[in-house]
């Protein structure tokens, strides 16, 4: 009899510890087109928080300005952030020309990737929401399609994203508030409307978090999330969990 009660016992804790692992929702906080004026701020509330992150380098920000050069150099200090490829030129912001010419603008991330010693082969696509990961994929529009099918074969990882912190182009404030980027991503967290289910992947703008109240935004947003004992943030070499 007692062997019968331990059997249940040891199969209702492994039900449990499955079910639990099934209710872990991994959130990836990835920051793109860095560095900008804000970065150092960013950084700063990170090595507070010690939550892991994730941002996407461009090489010309680093090269062309010494104080972007500086931030660079505590994005890559900084233990709780990963550097990944978000090209060298950003498409000079002409994404359909950069695009067009296939070899030009695989060039120029492969390109980066070199000059900024990254030692992950993880790469955004600029102006572009696009997958090439573990067999899946998934395409925002057409033009774009030959570069990413290209990097993958070149062994790159291409990630996109899930959800948005959306930012004004004429100041780079954030759009939605922390409460409501909360509950979207809580809403995204198992409702399987992501690139894999029970994780997602925010896109946020280091030029969002250059004034002092911005930067408490992002911490109050990474502070509600983390009190919630199922959120786990972690950064995009380790997608999908």
């Amino acid at each position: 009899m007692k062997r019968k009660i331990s059997f249940f016992v040891i199969m209702a804790c492994m039900i449990f510890n499955h079910i639990q692992a099934q209710s872990k929702c991994y959130i990836y906080l990835t920051f793109d087109d860095g560095p900008l004026n804000g970065s150092e701020n960013i950084n700063d509330i990170i090595l507070k928080e010690k939550v892991k992150i994730s941002v996407f380098m461009v090489g010309e920000h680093v090269i062309k300005n010494k104080q972007m050069d500086t931030y660079a150099k505590y994005y890559e200090a900084n233990p709780y952030i990963d550097e990944y490829n978000h090209s060298f030129t950003h498409a000079n912001n002409h994404y359909e020309t950069f695009y067009n010419n296939v070899q030009k603008s695989v060039n120029d991330i492969v390109y980066n990737q070199s000059l900024l010693k990254l030692p992950y082969k993880i790469v955004r696509l600029p102006g572009r929401n696009m997958w090439r990961l573990n067999g899946k994929s998934k395409n925002d529009i057409s033009n774009g399609i030959q570069t990413a099918d290209q990097l993958a074969k070149l062994g790159y990882k291409v990630v996109g994203w899930d959800i948005e912190w959306q930012h004004r182009d004429s100041d780079g404030t954030p759009i939605q508030t922390v409460d409501e980027m909360y509950k979207s991503v809580q809403s995204l967290c198992n409702s399987g409307n992501t690139f894999t289910k029970n994780n997602v992947v925010m896109l946020i703008h280091d030029e969002m978090f250059q004034k002092s109240w911005e930067e408490s935004e992002l911490k109050q947003l990474i502070d509600l999330l983390r009190a919630k004992p199922n959120n786990v943030f972690d950064q995009m070499r380790f997608y999908p969990q």
